[in-house]
């Protein structure tokens, strides 16, 4: 007698379902960059091909009259991720750094006065988000839902953050491993603190930073509150990846980078 077999039965659930979201990502990313997935990036990454279409949805829906709205446009304008794109420029430091120079939006509040030495190019911000709902970038099965990037006024590659708040303490330490397994990693001096480890490539640099703390039961309006409130513990992530051709760069014109960057060999 045939015995029905289970399909996938060689595989848990929850590797299946990582290697299932993989492949709809990769197949989202080859017909549309909707999302970018961290393993498969290289230093040709177009970032304004990838942003060009948020910026646009963005842009419409803060140009949108809600007055003409339905309850489902709102809803849906509402739950949307918003982006916004910034001109990168250099300005010179004053003395207030170690460094003669640094790269900055010219939008923010501390230059928008200033006279920039030079542009650079744009930086690509996620100003918006759905923690629970929305995937910008993955890495390792584990989902970001926040994403700034920069760019040259060429169009290359210079440097990605990736953001998360997470409740759950395998993201953390998924990332930690593959980091860990695949690249090099970095010898950091004592003052730049035990929360932040570094990896390179020939490509890139990775910085995988992290802080731990506490959330509190919010209780609310008129519901009893329980002498043993309930905290869960939160980790925010930040996944920095930093093109090495960009930091060579960003160390000739003498601007500022973090301490943890080290010197190219």
């Amino acid at each position: 007698m045939a015995i029905p077999m289970r399909p996938f039965h060689f595989l848990d659930q929850r590797a299946f379902c990582l290697i299932l979201l993989s492949i709809l990502l990769y197949s989202c990313q080859s017909e549309s960059p909707s999302s970018v997935i961290l393993e498969k990036m290289d230093k040709t990454f177009n970032v304004s091909k990838f942003y060009e279409p948020k910026i646009q949805r963005s842009e419409k829906l803060l140009h949108a009259d809600v007055k003409k709205m339905d309850k489902k446009e709102l809803k849906e304008a509402f739950g949307t991720a918003m982006f916004k794109k910034d001109t990168l420029a250099i300005f010179n430091s004053e003395g207030s750094l170690p460094t003669p120079f640094y790269i900055e939006s010219t939008a923010v509040w501390g230059t928008r006065k200033l006279k920039p030495l030079k542009d650079f190019g744009y930086r690509y911000s996620t100003v918006s988000y759905n923690e629970e709902k929305d995937t910008l970038a993955m890495l390792n099965g584990v989902t970001f839902p926040a994403l700034t990037m920069g760019e040259s006024k060429n169009g290359e590659f210079a440097y990605l953050y990736a953001m998360k708040t997470s409740k759950n303490k395998d993201d953390f330490q998924d990332l930690h491993s593959y980091l860990n397994k695949n690249y090099k990693g970095l010898v950091f001096s004592e003052d730049v603190g035990s929360s932040i480890e570094g990896w390179e490539n020939k490509d890139f640099y990775y910085f995988l930073i992290k802080k731990n703390r506490r959330e509190e039961q919010i209780f609310s309006f008129g519901e009893e509150e329980n002498d043993n409130q309930k905290t869960t513990d939160i980790i925010e992530i930040r996944l920095e990846i930093y093109n090495k051709i960009y930091i060579e760069n960003m160390r000739k014109e003498q601007v500022y980078l973090p301490d943890y960057i080290p010197l190219l060999h």
